[in-house]
């Protein structure tokens, strides 16, 4: 499970359309879905070091419903919507210094833009109480951030991160880094994809 805390609004503009948007927040865990990330990495270093990242998130979502039975609030609804997100993160890079294994911590955030298409349905189950089921929301889009961490390291020890770096397979994503006396900086940029699905209750006012 991803753990989120969710919230949403929702607001009837026409007898069968409605506008909402829904706000997401994530607490501090490890990364979520991992075991689907690291079926796409065919390397066993990356694999390990994606096991040890933890990530926090904000997300906004606003949406546009149009519900395909009589009336809105009811039936089974599309929904083309747009998303904004902040993914705060931690990762620990892993290198080896002089025959032991050493790391340095490069945390930020990351912040990405996307849109698609969500299916789902709502029923009134009791007066003003409403059961909302997402079934499937897929969205694609576009993410970069920039994660730093601070050590001083001398140059043997800057040419072992690098090269741990270097040999991170991560998929799809553009990585570039830099390394110095300071610590280590690297930026991540490429595509965004991900899925929303839920099941909620709401108090229709």
């Amino acid at each position: 499970t991803t753990g989120n805390i969710s919230l949403q609004y929702e607001c009837l503009i026409t007898p069968k359309t409605t506008v909402g948007v829904t706000v997401n927040a994530m607490p501090s865990k490890s990364l979520p879905f991992s075991s689907s990330i690291e079926s796409l990495v065919d390397d066993k270093t990356t694999s390990a070091q994606l096991q040890q990242v933890s990530v926090s998130s904000f997300s906004v979502t606003p949406e546009i419903r149009f519900y395909l039975g009589k009336e809105g609030y009811k039936g089974f609804y599309i929904a083309p919507f747009l998303r904004y997100g902040k993914y705060n993160v931690d990762f620990p890079v892993n290198y080896d210094y002089e025959g032991t294994e050493q790391n340095i911590v490069v945390d930020g955030s990351i912040k990405s833009f996307s849109g698609g298409f969500a299916i789902g349905a709502q029923w009134r189950v009791y007066k003003q109480f409403y059961l909302d089921w997402m079934i499937m929301g897929p969205h694609y889009g576009s993410a970069k951030g920039t994660l730093e961490g601070k050590k001083a390291i001398n140059e043997s020890e800057q040419a072992a991160i690098k090269k741990a770096l270097n040999d991170l397979d991560l998929p799809v994503v553009d990585l570039e880094y830099e390394v110095n006396d300071s610590g280590a900086k690297a930026k991540l940029d490429g595509p965004w994809a991900g899925i929303r699905a839920s099941i909620g209750i709401g108090y229709r006012f």
